[in-house]
């Protein structure tokens, strides 16, 4: 049990480490935490604390390492098991994530354990599982801002779009400046238009000026330009949204896959392995990335790509199948310049 001291300079130190987190400040949130593990290495709240930082800074292994000190003495403790339960999330492993968080709920019913574990179970469409969930917290926490958002995302999934415009509607009323919630619900609205009246749509509210700078119209705009197969054109709104929204990982892999399908390969390479450094578990952005490599004879580059991704993320070492297949071609690439 901490004594009254050293829980008043925890609790300090984890505040200063929240404050910098949300300042974006990682790598010296990471510090302060480090060095208050100095001086108390025991403290399961500050490993718990340092090993969800881990986790937003990707550094797996560490972060599970932290987390299952935890749980040798403390089975239940919610912090350690939801940062297993994200990592996993992050691997796509989905119903071990379920089982995890759910296990995180049972000691620590928190909101935030709440939307992960709801997240989890769209992915696995519980779809009531996950409405009963939403539907408690909402009304727990009425003002809170990403529940009403996987709430209309859960409607969606259900099929029942009117409902989730709705949701959007009275959210949007109070926090119009919320770009991403008014991208969804004109995405909702455009649902039942073609690709080519979605783009005529969305060019019109884009060219609004309350609406010119918001990154998620244009890769909406980028998401219809590419069925249309208009991938010069997409690959254009895509690298607007991305100036907007720096670090986007999901436009990063949409941007690659434009600039792929375009076949201007040297372009793609850099945006599909950022998106994949940060979703190693993307069996499609790691499909583009071997016949990049393959296509430029980058071979040497693919495997030094895949052993640094490996070194990152344990449980991806199905990733070394890659390595073998370039270890390959590199050696069919050579002996057909010998001959």
């Amino acid at each position: 049990m901490m004594s009254k001291n050293e829980y008043q300079q925890v609790k300090d130190i984890v505040e200063k480490a929240v404050k910098l987190k949300q300042n974006k400040e990682l790598a010296k949130a990471r510090e302060v935490l480090e060095s208050g593990l100095d001086a108390y290495p025991q403290n399961s709240y500050l490993k718990a604390s340092l090993a969800d930082l881990l986790y937003r800074q990707q550094q797996f292994n560490q972060a599970e390492k932290l987390a299952d000190d935890i749980l040798q003495y403390k089975p239940d403790d919610g912090r350690a098991l939801t940062v297993k339960g994200n990592i996993s999330f992050r691997k796509r492993e989905y119903k071990k994530a379920r089982e995890l968080f759910t296990a995180a709920y049972e000691s620590d019913r928190t909101v935030y354990v709440a939307q992960r574990l709801a997240r989890t179970l769209l992915r696995l469409e519980k779809f009531a599982e996950a409405r009963r969930i939403l539907e408690y917290w909402l009304e727990e926490e009425p003002e809170h801002e990403y529940l009403p958002k996987l709430a209309a995302l859960l409607y969606e999934k259900m099929g029942d779009r009117e409902r989730a415009e709705e949701i959007y509607e009275d959210y949007l009323g109070n926090k119009p400046q919320d770009q991403f919630a008014y991208k969804e619900k004109i995405k909702l609205r455009l649902n039942e238009k073609t690709p080519a009246e979605a783009v005529e749509e969305l060019k019109n509210i884009i060219r609004l000026k309350n609406h010119e700078q918001n990154p998620h119209l244009h890769s909406l705009l980028g998401e219809k330009l590419l069925e249309m197969e208009k991938y010069s054109q997409a690959a254009e709104e895509y690298s607007r949204a991305l100036e907007l929204d720096p670090g986007n990982n999901f436009v990063s892999q949409k941007l690659g896959l434009c600039l792929y399908q375009a076949k201007d390969y040297k372009k793609a390479l850099p945006h599909l392995k950022e998106a994949f450094r940060n979703d190693p578990g993307d069996y499609y952005t790691r499909s583009m990335l071997m016949k990049i490599f393959t296509e430029l004879e980058l071979f040497q580059e693919g495997i030094e790509f895949f052993q640094d991704v490996i070194r990152n993320n344990p449980g991806f070492e199905k990733l070394y199948g890659m390595i073998r297949k370039l270890e390959a071609k590199s050696g069919d690439n050579d002996d057909g310049k010998e001959n």
